[in-house]
C-alpha cells in the first residue's frame, strides 16, 4: 500500500512539475476550457495551438506552424502501443494548454 501510495504521489507531482514548466513557457491565460480534440491531420494547424508528434523516437510537443519541437520528453515512443505511435507520427493536435497537460500526462503515466 504504501509503494502505491509514493508512486501515486510522484505521479501527481510530475503533472504539477510539467505544467509548471508548460505554463512558464507559453506564459497565457488558460482559464477557459475548450473541447477536447482528436487526432488530426496537419491541415488543420490553424486550429490547434500545440501539435503532440514523435521527433526521433521521443514524445515531443510543437507550437503550431513550428518545425522545431518546444519540448521533447523521455518517452520513447517505440515502447507505445501501435496506434499511439502513428497517431504521433500523423501529429496530434492540440487545441490548448489544458488540453496539452492532459495528454502528455497520458503518454508519460
Amino acid at each position: 500500500m504504501k509503494k502505491f501510495f509514493g508512486f501515486t504521489t510522484m505521479s501527481v507531482a510530475g503533472a504539477i512539475l510539467i505544467s509548471g514548466i508548460l505554463l512558464s513557457l507559453t506564459g497565457k491565460d488558460f482559464s477557459a476550457q475548450s473541447p477536447v480534440s482528436d487526432v488530426s491531420h496537419p491541415e488543420a494547424s490553424g486550429v490547434y495551438e500545440y501539435w503532440l508528434r514523435d521527433y526521433n523516437g521521443y514524445l515531443a510537443v510543437f507550437q503550431s506552424g513550428e518545425a522545431e519541437p518546444e519540448m521533447i520528453f523521455q518517452v520513447f515512443t517505440r515502447n507505445l502501443p501501435a496506434y499511439d505511435q502513428q497517431a504521433l507520427q500523423d501529429g496530434i493536435g492540440v487545441r490548448d494548454y489544458e488540453e496539452l497537460v492532459a495528454r502528455i500526462e497520458d503518454f508519460i503515466s
